[in-house]
C-alpha cells in the first residue's frame, strides 16, 4: 500500500513539473561529430548553426543549419560539406538578416584556409558562400573569422589575420562586403610587439567597436601581458577612442563585449593566472570575469563567475552574454573547468548578474557519459517564455558518437530542474541533524516519472566528493556516478532500466547522507 501511494504521488508530481518547458538534449544529426555553435529564438522556432564532420579523423568539416521547434524537435537539419575543403562555422555569430534570410560567418579550408560569410534561406538552403583570402596573399594565407554584423548597405566581417611583416604576431582585418557578398574594402589594425586577437565586433550609427585581446605571447613565455584592447573605428578606419584594462591585471580568453541599454559595454572575458610549467615557460590559466564599463568607459564593477574547487585552467570561457529584456541584469554562459587530483569536471556554466554586478546565481551542468564527459555552451538567446536556451557540445568519452551537438532549454532562474531557484547555492546548506541529509545534501530529480533522463539538481556544503547510485526496489546497483561540484545539475541516461520504483543516493565520505525515490516508466 505504501508503494502504491509513492507511486501515485510520484505521478502527481510528474504531471504539475511535466508543464515546465525545460529540457536537455543531445543530437549527432547522423555524423560521429557534431556542435551546435549558434543560437537564435524568434516566437515560434530557434535556429541554430553549428560544426559536423563525416570521419574522426580525417576531420572532413561541415556546416549544419538547423530548425527547432520550440520544444526542441529538429524541424529542418540541412549540411554543406565537401570532400575537397571544409565548411567552419565554429563562432556564435548566427543573426537574422531579414524576414526570409539569416546570415553566419567562419572560414574554409581547402589548399588555403580563407574567412566565410554564408547566408541561408529560412529553410537553410545556402544563398551566398564568400570566400575571403589573406590580403597578402600567396605571400601570406593564415586568416581566421572572428565575428560579421549585417549593416544597411552589406555586411562587415572580422578576421584574425598573420602579420605580413613575419614578426609571428596577429593582427585583426575588417572587411566590407556589399549586399551580394562581394568584397568593397579592407582595413588592418595591430601592431607588431604585440598579438591582437580580435573577438567581435559592434555596429554604431558611426562606426563599429571592436572587442580583443592584445598579450606578449608572440614575443615571451615567462611574464606574460594580456588586456583586454577595445576600441572604436569610423567607416573610414580612424580610431575614435581605445580602451585597455588596467596594466598588471592579466585580463584574456575571449574578451568579447555586448553593448548595454544604458550606453556602455559588458564584457565577457577571464582573470589571468601565469602558472610555472618549466625555468623558461610559464601558461596562462583563468577564471571566467565579466566587467561593465560605462558609457564613458570606466569600469563600474567586475565578477568572477567560478566554483568552489581552486584550480584554474587554460580552457575555462565564456562565450556568450546577454542583456535582460526586463532590465534584470545580464546573463552570461560558457564553459568551467575544475581539476582535482583524479579527474577533471567539464561543466556548462550559466549565470546572472544584477545590473549593478551583484552575482544573482550560476548553474551548472553536466551529462553523465563515459569518464570525465566534456561540456561546452557555445552560445546564449533569451528564450520566448523569459527562459533561457543554449547551443553547445557534449563529448563522451566512451561511447560513439562521441562529440554530439547540445541543445539546452532552462527557466528564468537558470533551472533545468524546476524549483532549483528555491534552494541556494550560494550559500552552504546547514546540516539538518536528519542521518539521510547530515551534511546539508539537497536533490530535486525531475521528471518524476522518468523514461529516458534524470535530471538531478544537486547543492552539498564545498569541499569533497559525493558519489551517487541508483538502487532498485531490490537493492541492486543500476548505476554510479560523482561529483566534486557544490552546485550541478547531473543529467543521467535512464532509458535501459527496467520500468518499476528506484532509488537515487548520495554518499560522502561512504555514508548515505541523502535518498530519493523516482519512477521509471
Amino acid at each position: 500500500m505504501q508503494k502504491s501511494i509513492f507511486i501515485l504521488l510520484l505521478a502527481l508530481n510528474g504531471l504539475v513539473l511535466g508543464a515546465q518547458n525545460t529540457y536537455s538534449y543531445r543530437f549527432d544529426f547522423g555524423f560521429p561529430a557534431a556542435e551546435l555553435t549558434s543560437i537564435i529564438a524568434t516566437d515560434s522556432c530557434y535556429y541554430s548553426t553549428g560544426i559536423i564532420a563525416d570521419s574522426i579523423p580525417p576531420f572532413n568539416t561541415g556546416n549544419i543549419f538547423v530548425k527547432f521547434s520550440l520544444d526542441g524537435q529538429v524541424l529542418i537539419a540541412k549540411t554543406i560539406k565537401d570532400t575537397l575543403k571544409t565548411y567552419e562555422t565554429w563562432r556564435n555569430n548566427l543573426c537574422i538578416v531579414d524576414s526570409n534570410r539569416l546570415a553566419v560567418a567562419g572560414y574554409t579550408v581547402d589548399s588555403i584556409t580563407k574567412s566565410m560569410l554564408i547566408v541561408f534561406n529560412v529553410n537553410g538552403d545556402p544563398l551566398i558562400i564568400s570566400e575571403f583570402p589573406h590580403p597578402s596573399f600567396p605571400v601570406v594565407s593564415g586568416v581566421l573569422n572572428r565575428d560579421f554584423k549585417k549593416v544597411s548597405d552589406g555586411y562587415v566581417l572580422l578576421n584574425m589575420i598573420k602579420n605580413p611583416d613575419g614578426t609571428s604576431d596577429t593582427d585583426m582585418e575588417v572587411l566590407k562586403l556589399n549586399e551580394e557578398g562581394v568584397l568593397v574594402s579592407s582595413t588592418i589594425f595591430g601592431i607588431t610587439s604585440r598579438s591582437d586577437r580580435p573577438n567581435n565586433i559592434l555596429v554604431t550609427p558611426d562606426g563599429y567597436i571592436i572587442a580583443s585581446i592584445r598579450d606578449n605571447t608572440n614575443i615571451a613565455r615567462q611574464n606574460i601581458e594580456a588586456r583586454n584592447h577595445i576600441f572604436k573605428v569610423n567607416e573610414e578606419g580612424d580610431i575614435l577612442w581605445e580602451y585597455f584594462s588596467p596594466t598588471g591585471e592579466l585580463r584574456g580568453k575571449e574578451g568579447r563585449a555586448i553593448a548595454t541599454s544604458d550606453g556602455g559595454l559588458l564584457v565577457f572575458t577571464g582573470q589571468g593566472v601565469e602558472v610555472y610549467v618549466n625555468p623558461v615557460t610559464g601558461q596562462l590559466r583563468w577564471h571566467n570575469y565579466v566587467f561593465k564599463l560605462d558609457s564613458s568607459r570606466q569600469e563600474e564593477w567586475g565578477v568572477l563567475v567560478r566554483d568552489s574547487l581552486p584550480s584554474t585552467s587554460p580552457n575555462n570561457q565564456l562565450t556568450s552574454g546577454i542583456e535582460m529584456q526586463d532590465g534584470s541584469g545580464y546573463a552570461v554562459a560558457g564553459n568551467l573547468i575544475a581539476r582535482t587530483p583524479e579527474n577533471w569536471f567539464f561543466s556548462g556554466v550559466l549565470a546572472k548578474i544584477s545590473p549593478d554586478g551583484e552575482l544573482l546565481w550560476k548553474r551548472y551542468y553536466q551529462h553523465i557519459a563515459g569518464e570525465g564527459p566534456r561540456h561546452y555552451i557555445n552560445d546564449l538567446a533569451q528564450a520566448p517564455d523569459g527562459g533561457f536556451i543554449m547551443v553547445g557540445e557534449v563529448r563522451d568519452t566512451v561511447n560513439a558518437p562521441r562529440q554530439q551537438g547540445w541543445l539546452l532549454k532552462v527557466d528564468e532562474y537558470g533551472c533545468l530542474v524546476p524549483g532549483c531557484e528555491l534552494i541556494s547555492g550560494a550559500e552552504e546548506p546547514k546540516p539538518s541533524g536528519d542521518s539521510e541529509s547530515s551534511d546539508g545534501c539537497t536533490l530535486l530529480l525531475y521528471p518524476n516519472p522518468v523514461s529516458e533522463a534524470l535530471q538531478v539538481y544537486f547543492t552539498a556544503p564545498a569541499g569533497g566528493e559525493h558519489h551517487f547510485r541508483i538502487l532498485d526496489a531490490q537493492g541492486r546497483e543500476w548505476r554510479r556516478f560523482s561529483t566534486r561540484l557544490s552546485e550541478v545539475t547531473l543529467l543521467v541516461e535512464v532509458g535501459e532500466l527496467p520500468g518499476g520504483v528506484y532509488y537515487l543516493q548520495c554518499l560522502r565520505e561512504g555514508k548515505v547522507v541523502r535518498v530519493e525515490g523516482f519512477v521509471k516508466r
